[in-house]
């Protein structure tokens, strides 16, 4: 999903980390990556009622990131939001990113830092969303109690994406 809103051109994984740099250092300052274990894992979870930041957080990373596109942004921008044009619109907590050092994986690591967020919007009775175009990501979030509400291919041949949705009582 990540790799195909930057394009396949040059180092990937070195734009890669230039990526979550740029994108995550607001969103850290604003307490909104999490980490755990000595950073075996790390989330990055938006609360419901941070919308604002978030999208501060998104625009002060724009110009940076779309020095890590072959043109200049623009697939970056159609896909996001396209992306964004697709979530529900009503105050959600939104799992914007999880991650597990390979080594940790498994372990249960990833399914905490999950939690904690979901323990957060359900203290605030309040649902969560995320976006996955990984399929084999889709039975460990319904695992921990998410479900599908759409999914659908991206415009000019981008990756199928799902949309998930968790609810505190089960059901929307």
């Amino acid at each position: 999903m990540l790799l195909w809103s930057l394009g396949t051109h040059g180092d990937v994984a070195q734009r890669f980390v230039r990526y979550f740099e740029y994108f995550n250092e607001t969103l850290a300052r604003l307490g909104m990556l999490w980490e755990a274990d000595a950073a075996r894992g790390a989330a990055v979870w938006i609360p419901g009622d941070a919308d604002d930041a978030f999208t501060q957080a998104i625009d002060a990373s724009r110009a940076s990131v779309h020095t890590l596109t072959s043109d200049g942004g623009q697939r970056y921008d159609a896909f996001w939001e396209w992306v964004e044009a697709r979530m529900p619109d009503e105050r959600l907590w939104h799992l914007d990113s999880v991650a597990v050092e390979p080594g940790s994986r498994g372990t249960g690591v990833g399914a905490a830092l999950i939690n904690c967020g979901l323990d957060l919007a359900r203290a605030e009775n309040t649902g969560a969303c995320l976006v996955t175009g990984t399929p084999t990501n889709v039975p460990l979030y319904e695992r921990l109690g998410f479900r599908v509400i759409d999914d659908a291919d991206a415009p000019h041949g981008g990756p199928h994406i799902w949309f998930l949705r968790w609810d505190p009582s089960g059901a929307a």
